[in-house]
């Protein structure tokens, strides 16, 4: 849903119009304490971990900044008793020396961050996934000096931008604002994440 929202469509211009300069880092983390052990992501066989649930909100922002998928990625995690990731971080490697950094849990009270570093500035989302729409200002840029500049974002309700694209594929046959091949990349991206967190090593993507 956060992908159909204007401020993540703002972040898609900046970069696509160069006011960031060449982009060379993406950065995302996304947490929040999960105390209950009962609690379906963190049950192995219904396809929990922190990766799956949050994780992959800054796995999707990368490659929707860069374009695709990295080349190969690293990565690591802890567990959870049930034998789900409680907490994974992992590190995306692109061409030209280009990296995307994610981190997510389980174990740490709830925060959420996004980056976008390019060699002329940086933008900063510090509500990139959910609570972007309580009024407040969450996008901000950072020219060459560091000073900051707040991005205005106009006001929408954070699934209606989803629900008009769905509502447009079914109704009028328009294709969906986000690919199914780029779906399929968040997911081959995940399971090579996995992979290298599950054997330490670096993992090329299949």
């Amino acid at each position: 849903m956060y992908r159909h929202h204007p401020q993540t469509k703002l972040v898609g211009e900046w970069v696509g119009n160069g006011r960031l300069g060449e982009i060379v880092m993406v950065r995302g983390v996304f947490t929040f304490k999960l105390d209950d052990p009962g609690n379906v992501r963190l049950v192995p066989e219904w396809g929990g971990g922190a990766l799956w649930d949050v994780g992959v909100y800054p796995v999707s922002f990368a490659q929707y900044v860069f374009g695709g998928p990295p080349q190969r990625v690293s990565a690591v995690q802890t567990l959870a008793p049930s034998g789900v990731d409680d907490s994974f971080a992992g590190h995306m490697s692109y061409p030209d020396g280009k990296i995307a950094q994610l981190a997510c849990s389980f174990r740490s009270p709830w925060y959420a961050y996004a980056e976008v570093l390019g060699t002329e500035g940086r933008l900063l989302l510090d509500r990139p996934f959910s609570g972007m729409d309580d009024g407040r200002k969450h996008l901000y840029y950072f020219d060459k000096e560091g000073k900051a500049t707040s991005i205005y974002v106009p006001r929408q309700e954070l699934f209606v931008g989803e629900i008009r694209d769905m509502h447009a594929a079914i109704l009028e046959g328009k294709p969906n604002y986000v690919s199914l091949e780029e779906t399929r990349d968040h997911v081959r991206t995940v399971l090579a994440l996995y992979e290298a967190a599950q054997t330490q090593t670096e993992v090329d993507l299949k």
